[in-house]
């Protein structure tokens, strides 16, 4: 019982979801009683509507309360909550008095109204409030099991357990006798606690999306970015504000949703813990639940296309691979790479530098390849190749070096750009495109010449912009190379003085 006199009261009310019949309003007017029996006089009141004891994240009331607590400007003295399962059921029954102490500390008095023992500090007192908060949080635990059970019997009979449906799919409800009710529209909620939710598939331009996913994944050998652009580009609708996202596109091809089957604790998120995936044995499965948007016979060959794709290669499958190839066609292009068994084409650019040396480390012909193709490859290597090779060496040197941008560097005050460029056939005389202007401008160009038959790099030139001026690119050929011998190095390592 609070001392006589008038005293400054604040009242604490919380309500869960899963205690409707617990009111906030209830308890309010049972704390306003109890205030007036104790002349208090009541300067604010703090509430949480609709939010679970287990934690004190989402309680922006008792939140709110804590922080005027802290600030020191708080008006009254005493704190009034109706029991101690109010003030919340925190499953470490220690913070549940760390934060009443915290109050008591301020100077605040917390006073449980509905109790039948005085919250005096008495050690009665904190061996029946410590006895309240153990019984608090072993009823959430209990409550968390029932609810758990009971979830993982209406999975294995059909029905859906919360959340939205998905792309492609609608939410159904039924009656308890299993009548359809109608199409839960997205917010909506069922209207009887009887009644049960299970799938649909949704409008027919929905499913002919979906269906033209797995067409683009299995057929096109396209990826889930790939696919998501290109449905974006269509302006396919995903029936929500966003765009297409790799992410949903994963979403259609792996979830077993689509071939009818209910599924049900894929993951772990009990009393507000952090969620952890479960392992496949623990989940719950409803195969045939509700009609199928896509085919098992595709949805499984999709699952075998995943797996494929993130097999972990090694270089000599990945070799062994392309000479399969040439083996059952007689020839390699990165048409038949994609189509095949084995790892994509882009793959193999990345592991070994680029298709042509991986064709070449498998022994494959080249000719089987566009000469432009084989050209625009290895131009790509030695573009890699002299950048980190330059960058090295100036490094090295321990040069004060900016980057700009991949191939353009700022050197102290000087801003310097590395290009390589291949041999070309369109003018009277072999000739190498040399561009000066760019964006940023720079002072030099550092300019790798490839040879006549664009195999090696042959030259460097450390060409002035300004000895070229209004000049956008130039022209050398097999005729006019001798004018820029006062540029050429015989490579980087002469260009820096190391040979």
């Amino acid at each position: 019982m609070l001392n006589q006199g008038r005293v400054c009261a604040a009242l604490y009310v919380r309500a869960s979801t899963e205690h409707q019949n617990y009111s906030t309003s209830h308890q309010e007017a049972a704390l306003r009683d109890y205030a007036d029996k104790q002349n208090c006089e009541i300067t604010s009141i703090y509430r949480d509507e609709g939010r679970s004891g287990l934690t004190l994240d989402g309680r922006p009331g008792l939140l709110s309360l804590f922080e005027t607590i802290r600030s020191g400007q708080a008006e009254f003295t005493t704190v009034l909550v109706y029991d101690v399962s109010r003030w919340g059921r925190f499953q470490d029954i220690d913070e549940a008095a760390f934060y009443e102490y915290a109050c008591r500390r301020a100077g605040i008095t917390v006073c449980y109204c509905a109790e039948s023992f005085d919250n005096d500090g008495s050690p009665i007192a904190t061996l029946i409030k410590g006895l309240k908060r153990a019984m608090a949080a072993e009823y959430s635990r209990e409550l968390s099991a029932k609810v758990f059970r009971a979830q993982v019997r209406f999975t294995e009979l059909g029905y859906k357990q919360g959340g939205t449906a998905g792309y492609g799919l609608r939410r159904m409800a039924l009656s308890a006798t299993g009548q359809p009710k109608g199409i839960l529209q997205p917010g909506e909620r069922k209207n009887m606690p009887s009644d049960r939710v299970t799938y649909v598939p949704g409008p027919p331009d929905e499913q002919a999306v979906i269906h033209r996913i797995y067409a683009m994944y299995l057929d096109e050998r396209m990826t889930d970015v790939g696919i998501a652009a290109r449905l974006n580009s269509e302006g396919a609708s995903t029936c929500t504000c966003r765009p297409w996202s790799a992410h949903l596109v994963k979403q259609i091809l792996t979830n077993d949703k689509y071939v009818g089957t209910m599924t049900f604790n894929r993951g772990t998120q009990r009393m507000r813990t952090t969620r952890r995936a479960n392992d496949r044995e623990k989940w719950v499965r409803r195969d045939n639940a509700f009609e199928a948007v896509v085919s098992r016979d595709r949805f499984d060959q999709a699952a075998i296309e995943r797996k494929r794709r993130r097999r972990q290669w090694t270089d000599d499958e990945m070799l062994d691979a392309l000479r399969d190839l040439f083996i059952e066609h007689g020839k390699v292009t990165p048409a038949l790479i994609d189509a095949g068994p084995g790892p994509a084409a882009k793959s193999y650019a990345f592991r070994f530098n680029g298709l042509i040396s991986a064709m070449g480390l498998a022994g494959v012909s080249w000719p089987s390849l566009p000469h432009a193709t084989i050209t625009r490859y290895r131009l790509r290597c030695v573009t890699r190749d002299m950048t980190n090779e330059l960058v090295r060496y100036m490094t090295e040197h321990r040069a004060e070096v900016e980057a700009i941008s991949p191939r353009t560097w700022r050197v102290r005050d000087i801003k310097v750009r590395l290009l390589c460029t291949r041999c070309r056939y369109e003018r009277s005389y072999p000739c190498w495109k040399v561009t000066l202007a760019h964006d940023p401008a720079v002072d030099f160009v550092i300019w790798v010449r490839m040879d006549q038959s664009n195999e090696r790099p042959e030259r460097v030139y450390l060409i002035p912009v300004a000895d070229f001026p209004d000049h956008q690119y130039i022209w050398p050929s097999t005729r006019t190379l001798q004018k820029y011998e006062r540029y050429a190095y015989s490579g980087l390592r002469a260009l820096f003085g190391l040979a």
